[in-house]
């Protein structure tokens, strides 16, 4: 495990030069010949530390003669893992300590191995949940290991249930498709996937699968067959709510990597154009390759700017605007969210009035509009939403036609709230032009 622990620490001090977790660690997962087991160890340590980064540093800089940020960026990368060992993975403290010495040699920083060596000790007894803390944002913060921005909107908007939101961040996601109605019944691809090794079942949710994979769920037969996408439950649940028809002329305005695309051209039965635009002109393969995977012939895909009008679009049947926002629904799977800043909301907030006014152009006499986040900042979603309905006359909220357990409603508006509706945050709002 020795080259697996330099591997972490390396990437962890990669990331701290900015760099997004997903992407450091497949580079450093891809440059080291390490054997599967090393591999699963590196992502486990890497993303354990990257997750609870600052209850780790709360702990080390009590126990530190100056701060933190002063030591060199490979004696903090060995000091986090080295007490994320032994305090969240099982490792023997004496083990733990022992093997961050070690490490922080191997990283030719042998000055401060007695410094390591003290730290740790010390550090692995200190316990965010019984210390006393400024006020509650910090403590929740500590505890938690999420940036004060975030912690204080949620404290904000949702008083009574931040805190089971942020606990539901660490848990981790249960693995859900969308199984391709087209090819198969969600009940015939559990048993493909069982034939396979895999326990699947099916969901409340129309063509919902939860399953259990050891590997890659791209690895599968049935996969590589089309008979499914990874798609999570919340976003399904927004994109079911456009109820798309065979026949009818649809428009996934920022549709990479193309879940609801898939999802869409399957509620219409692969009859009628759907046309699928993203304004990142890289990610448009992946909607393409997926399209072709699962055999759907109804899929157009081409570059867009969402926010920028296209008279050619007029008059289409149903639009799905699902926004860029600030992602703060999906913590559990994007941990480099915890510690977003959220300067630069008001430019955000703009651009999704701009994208949900500009999609409205497009939708014909009693044609269905759906506006969808995975946020749940209320600035991003019912405001935006009422904003628009006041600038925007012959539109109103309809009731959402798939509802997931658990879910907030609000004036026809749906929130799902990490936690509560599942791990995932979203929000639908379903709209129609009169």
């Amino acid at each position: 495990m020795k080259n697996a622990r330099r591997t972490a620490a390396l990437a962890l001090v990669k990331q701290e030069q900015n760099g997004y977790s997903n992407l450091v660690l497949a580079a450093a997962l891809e440059r080291e010949a390490l054997s599967p087991k090393d591999k699963a160890f590196v992502s486990a340590l890497f993303y354990g530390v990257t997750e609870r980064l600052l209850t780790l540093d709360w702990a080390l800089s009590r126990c530190l003669s100056k701060p933190l940020q002063k030591l060199d960026a490979p004696v903090r990368a060995v000091l986090r893992c080295g007490l994320y060992e032994a305090k969240y993975m099982n490792t023997p403290v004496p083990a733990a300590v022992n093997e961050a010495v070690s490490l922080c040699r191997a990283l030719k920083k042998s000055s401060a191995a007695g410094l390591v060596n003290a730290v740790l000790r010390k550090a692995v007894g200190l316990d965010a949940a019984s210390a006393h803390f400024k006020n509650r944002a910090e403590e929740l913060s500590v505890r938690y290991s999420v940036g004060l921005p975030v912690v204080e909107l949620l404290l904000a908007q949702y008083p009574d249930k931040a805190e089971r939101m942020l606990a539901s961040f660490f848990e981790k996601p249960p693995v859900t498709l969308r199984c391709n109605t087209l090819r198969c019944t969600p009940q015939q691809l559990c048993a493909k996937l069982a034939e396979e090794g895999v326990k699947a079942r099916p969901l409340a949710v129309p063509g919902a699968v939860e399953a259990e994979f050891s590997g890659s769920p791209a690895a599968t037969k049935a996969f590589r067959e089309g008979l499914y996408h990874v798609q999570g439950l919340a976003s399904q649940t927004a994109a079911l709510c456009l109820e798309a028809r065979p026949g009818e002329t649809v428009l996934d305005l920022c549709a990479a990597p193309g879940g609801k695309t898939l999802l869409l051209a399957q509620q219409m039965g692969d009859k009628g154009r759907l046309l699928s635009f993203d304004a990142a002109q890289n990610r448009l393969p992946l909607i393409e390759t997926a399209a072709r995977r699962c055999g759907l012939s109804c899929v157009t895909v081409g570059q867009g700017d969402a926010s920028v009008y296209d008279p050619a679009l007029a008059g289409a049947d149903r639009v799905l605007c699902d926004v860029p926002c600030s992602g703060l629904g999906i913590i559990a799977k994007k941990p480099d969210i915890r510690y977003k800043s959220l300067e630069g909301c008001e430019q955000l907030h703009a651009l999704q009035l701009k994208i949900l006014t500009n999609a409205a152009r497009y939708v014909k006499e009693g044609g269905r509009l759906v506006y969808s986040t995975c946020t749940v900042d209320v600035r991003e979603n019912g405001q935006v939403v009422r904003a628009f309905l006041k600038k925007t006359p012959g539109f109103r909220l309809l009731p959402p036609p798939v509802v997931l357990e658990g879910a907030l409603i609000e004036d026809n508006m749906q929130t799902m709230l990490p936690g509560f509706a599942g791990p995932d945050g979203f929000f639908a709002a379903v709209l129609e032009r009169a």
